[in-house]
C-alpha cells in the first residue's frame, strides 16, 4: 500500500522561498539571451556531415543535417550538432551563379568547416546551428591529405601495380562494365561500343558511383565480374566536383582493384587530379568515352593486322605456287622429252638386235640347207636313201624349233622394252609426287640428295604434288647405304 507521502506531496516548504518560478515562454529566452552572449560572433565549427537532407514541399530549398565528431575517441560517445543552411544561402553558395558552384558540394561524410550561429528555436524546444558560409579549402585539403596518407600505404604495399600484371588480351572484347545504370557515362560506352560493328561481348553491373554508399557498391560490383569469364572491367563515372568523386579515393574501393583478378580500365571524370582508383588501376583514361575509344581501337588494329597478314600470306603462297607449278612443269616437260629420247634409243637397239638376230637365222638356216644337201647327196650314193624321208622330217622340225625360239627371243625383248618405258614413266617426278612422295631443293634450285650434305639451320624447301613448304634443318642423321652387288 502506498504510503501517505506518495498519495498527498508535500507543499512547498518555506525553504523554497526566493526560488523563482518560469514558465517556458520565459526558459527559451533566457537561452536565447545565453547564446547570443556565449557566441556573439558567428564562428568556425568543424565537423562530419550526417544525415544531410534537402528538404521539399514548403521548406523546399533548405538544407538539413548534422555534423558529427569527425574523429571520436568511441562510435558511442560521439558528439554532434544540428546544422541548418537556409535556401538563400545555398543559393548564393550553390546556386546556378553560387560562388561555390562547381568546386564541391557537402555530401554524408565530408568534413566540413562551416561558419554557424547558434539558433533555439523555441516551438520545437530545439537548438541548430544556422550556416552562413563554408570553408571548401578545409574540405579540400582533407580529401588530399587523406588521398596521399591513401597511396603512401598502398605504395608501400606494392598495391599500386598489382592489377597492372593481370595480362590484358590483345584485343580485350568480353567486358565488363561498371557505373550507375542509365547515367551518362553508361550511355556514353554503350554508344561507342555496340555501333562500332566489333563483336563486344558487354555485361553490366549496376552500381553507385557517389555518395556514402558507392564504396560498398563498387566492390560488389567488382567482386560479381571478376567470377566471369572477361577479359577486363571498365569502372566509369561521367564528371563532378572533386567531393562528388571522392568516393574513387576510398581505401575499399582499391584494396578491390588491386587484388581482382582481371584488368581494371578506368574511365573517371576527374577534372585535374587522378583518383586512387586511377593510381591502382592497370590503366586508367580521362573519360569513359576514352575507355570505350581506346578499347576499339585496340579491337580495329588488331583487325587490320590479321587482315594485312592474311592478305601478305596469301600474296606469298599464291606467287610462291605460280613459281613452283612453272618449275614442276619445266622439270616434267624435261623428264618427258628425256623419256622420249630414251624410248627411240630403246627401240633402234632393238630393231639392230632384232635385224641381227634375223640375220643370224638365215645364215643358220642356210647354212642347215647346205647340210642337208651335202646330205641328200651322201644318201643318193649310198644304200641309206630309205632314210632320207626321216632325216627330211627332222630337218623340217628343227626347222620350226629354230623359228619358234627365234619369236620367243623377239617377244622377251619386247617385253624387255615395255618394261623399260614403264620403268622411265614411274621415274617420271611428276607420277612420284602425286604418289605422296616428296624431294628436297635447297635455296638456289639445287636437289638435296643426301642427309649429310644438309647444313644445320639451312633453310629448305619440301615440294609435295599440290605446292612447296618452307622448313628448316635442325639436324642431319646419314646412314650408309648398302653396297651395290658386283
Amino acid at each position: 500500500m502506498a504510503s501517505s507521502d506518495e498519495l498527498f506531496p508535500q507543499l512547498p516548504s518555506d525553504d523554497d522561498e526566493g526560488v523563482e518560478t518560469l514558465n517556458v515562454r520565459q526558459v527559451a529566452e533566457r537561452l536565447t539571451r545565453a547564446l547570443d552572449r556565449i557566441f556573439p560572433q558567428p564562428f568556425w565549427l568543424t565537423g562530419e556531415a550526417s544525415g544531410l537532407a534537402r528538404a521539399r514541399g514548403g521548406r523546399a530549398g533548405h538544407w538539413y543535417f548534422k555534423l558529427v565528431e569527425a574523429e571520436p575517441e568511441s562510435a558511442s560517445s560521439r558528439a554532434s550538432l544540428d546544422v541548418i543552411m537556409w535556401k538563400s544561402t545555398v543559393s548564393r553558395l550553390f546556386g546556378s551563379r553560387g560562388r561555390l558552384r562547381g568546386s564541391f558540394e557537402p555530401e554524408d561524410g565530408a568534413v566540413l568547416r562551416v561558419r554557424v550561429k547558434p539558433n533555439y528555436y523555441a516551438p520545437q524546444g530545439k537548438l541548430s546551428f544556422v550556416i552562413d558560409d563554408v570553408d571548401p579549402s578545409f574540405t579540400l585539403g582533407d580529401l588530399e591529405r587523406r588521398r596521399r596518407e591513401l597511396l603512401a600505404k598502398l605504395a608501400l604495399e606494392g598495391a599500386l601495380e598489382r592489377n597492372a600484371q593481370q595480362p590484358l588480351p590483345d584485343p580485350p572484347l568480353r567486358l565488363g562494365l561498371i557505373t550507375s545504370v542509365g547515367s551518362a557515362a553508361y550511355e556514353d560506352v554503350r554508344k561507342q561500343l555496340l555501333p562500332s560493328g566489333i563483336g563486344f561481348q558487354l555485361k553490366v553491373c549496376d552500381a553507385r558511383t557517389q555518395g556514402a554508399d558507392s564504396a560498398r557498391s563498387v566492390v560488389a560490383a567488382l567482386r560479381t565480374l571478376q567470377r566471369l569469364p572477361l577479359d577486363a572491367i571498365l569502372l566509369v563515372r561521367g564528371g563532378g566536383s572533386r567531393l562528388d568523386l571522392a568516393g574513387f579515393d576510398d581505401e575499399a574501393i582499391a584494396r578491390a582493384i588491386a587484388d581482382c583478378t582481371l584488368p581494371v580500365l578506368t574511365g573517371i571524370g576527374h577534372e585535374i587530379d587522378r583518383s586512387v582508383a586511377d593510381e591502382v588501376a592497370h590503366t586508367s583514361f580521362k573519360t569513359p568515352t576514352a575507355v570505350a575509344a581506346w578499347v576499339i581501337e585496340r579491337a580495329e588494329a588488331a583487325r587490320a593486322a590479321v587482315e594485312d597478314g592474311f592478305l601478305r600470306v596469301r600474296e606469298f603462297v599464291v606467287g610462291s605456287w605460280q613459281a613452283e607449278h612453272v618449275a614442276v612443269e619445266q622439270l616434267a616437260g624435261a623428264l618427258r622429252r628425256a623419256t622420249r629420247v630414251r624410248l627411240a634409243e630403246e627401240q633402234l637397239a632393238l630393231g639392230r638386235a632384232s635385224r641381227r638376230f634375223a640375220q643370224r637365222a638365215e645364215v643358220m638356216l642356210a647354212r642347215a640347207d647346205e647340210g642337208l644337201a651335202a646330205a641328200r647327196r651322201r644318201l643318193e650314193g649310198s644304200r641309206g636313201i630309205e632314210n632320207l624321208g626321216r632325216l627330211d622330217s627332222q630337218l623340217l622340225d628343227a626347222r620350226e624349233r629354230l623359228r619358234r625360239h627365234a619369236e620367243r627371243n623377239l617377244d622377251r625383248q619386247a617385253e624387255v622394252l615395255t618394261e623399260r618405258e614403264q620403268r622411265l614413266r614411274l621415274l617420271d617426278p611428276a607420277q612420284v609426287l602425286r604418289r605422296g612422295y616428296a624431294y628436297l631443293k635447297r635455296a638456289d634450285g639445287a636437289v638435296l640428295m643426301d642427309a649429310a650434305a644438309a647444313r644445320k639451320e639451312e633453310s629448305l624447301r619440301v615440294v609435295l604434288r599440290d605446292g612447296e613448304l618452307e622448313v628448316q634443318a635442325v639436324a642431319s642423321h646419314p646412314r650408309a647405304l648398302p653396297k651395290k652387288s658386283s
